[in-house]
């Protein structure tokens, strides 16, 4: 009996102990755990020294140079854009988002049903741009992505001060641009009128019918494109993304970046600035922004805690929680002080570029 006694004892005691471990949060850690990951330290004080967009530099690894270019490789002097070199945005206005638990539950368990993203497709669709300055021999560099149709977006200002309405789209292979192909700008002066009058940072190239194009009909049947809608959903911030593009920190930008972070906060434009740059070699214009977490509609701009390179610049922002396209890279990077980057790109649902491509 008395054995019997003390095995009931031990078993209720490790009942007692097993339920102490396991024992649900409470309401304050349940908060923490919805809000977006560290989204806190932006409001730090060492965040808020330096404001600015700014170049990262980062020791350049080795080129594999063991991978033979298909298409004949371009040897002019290339031009890294630099993309707004120092573009204010006072990071201490920015707010913080507290993302309610029942609403996230909700939003989880509904995109628990997408399928798996296949992100091979997005990799074989992220070009990268090259298009002739004005001197004939350098050309400017950037990345972009294609659209249906052959569409391909980019950021206004990797292309508008091209020489020419037509630059080099280079396919990529294995995550290296080797197939050399030819698009046409579309629009050139109104890119430029919109960039420098509205702030609007997208611009579209556009690729000859691949039927009449015997040098792409020799590579695709059909030019690849993404296969994924563009954000429509205001309801983004804290959602995960990957971000695509060719950066210079790989020597001649010969490979093709992807790059994870999160959604932080919405940037709205309030004016347009003249800007000098870094060097204080040229001057630039460049939009005066403003902070917003606003989700009941989109906006022009997101800032995502994702590190940027010169070369990024019109590459692939993607929202992989909601797998749905978000726009082309503005490059810079935000916060450098703070020993976190952030990068700003535009948002193609926005309504004043929705009808642009």
């Amino acid at each position: 009996m008395i054995r019997n006694f003390i095995i009931i004892a031990i078993f209720i005691l490790f009942l007692a102990g097993f339920s102490f471990f396991v024992r649900e949060p409470d309401e304050e850690n349940l908060e923490n755990i919805f809000e977006p990951p560290q989204a806190q330290e932006i409001l730090s004080e060492e965040a808020t020294t330096t404001p600015l967009i700014e170049e990262i530099t980062k020791p350049k690894p080795k080129a594999d140079t063991s991978f033979k270019q298909i298409s004949p490789q371009v040897t002019k002097k290339e031009i890294l854009i630099p993309s707004f070199v120092k573009t204010e945005i006072d990071l201490s206005k920015m707010p913080v988002r507290v993302i309610p638990a029942a609403t996230t539950t909700e939003v989880l368990l509904s995109e628990s049903k997408l399928p798996p993203l296949d992100e091979e497709a997005l990799l074989k669709t992220v070009v990268k741009i090259q298009c002739l300055a004005s001197d004939g021999l350098s050309k400017y560099v950037g990345s972009g992505f294609v659209l249906k149709n052959g569409i391909v977006a980019t950021a206004a200002h990797v292309i508008k001060d091209s020489a020419s309405n037509i630059c080099d789209i280079i396919f990529p292979h294995d995550r290296r641009p080797i197939y050399y192909l030819k698009g046409a700008i579309d629009n050139l002066k109104e890119v430029i009128r919109r960039h420098d009058e509205e702030g609007i940072d997208f611009a579209v190239l556009k690729l000859p019918d691949i039927n009449s194009y015997p040098e792409a009909k020799a590579i695709f049947s059909d030019y690849p494109y993404i296969p994924y809608p563009v954000c429509e959903n205001p309801k983004m911030l804290g959602d995960k993304l990957l971000h695509f593009g060719y950066p210079s920190n790989y020597v001649d930008q010969n490979y093709l970046s992807e790059l994870r972070g999160e959604s932080l906060v919405y940037m709205d434009i309030k004016g347009i600035k003249d800007a000098l740059s870094e060097d204080q070699t040229f001057s630039y214009r460049t939009p005066i922004f403003s902070s917003t977490n606003n989700e009941t509609k989109l906006h022009p701009y997101m800032i995502s805690r994702v590190a940027s390179f010169y070369g990024d610049s019109g590459g692939l922002a993607f929202n992989e929680t909601k797998q749905c396209i978000l726009g082309p890279h503005r490059g810079g990077t935000i916060g450098k002080a703070s020993g976190e980057n952030y990068s700003i790109f535009m948002l193609m649902g926005w309504d004043k570029v929705r009808g642009l491509y």
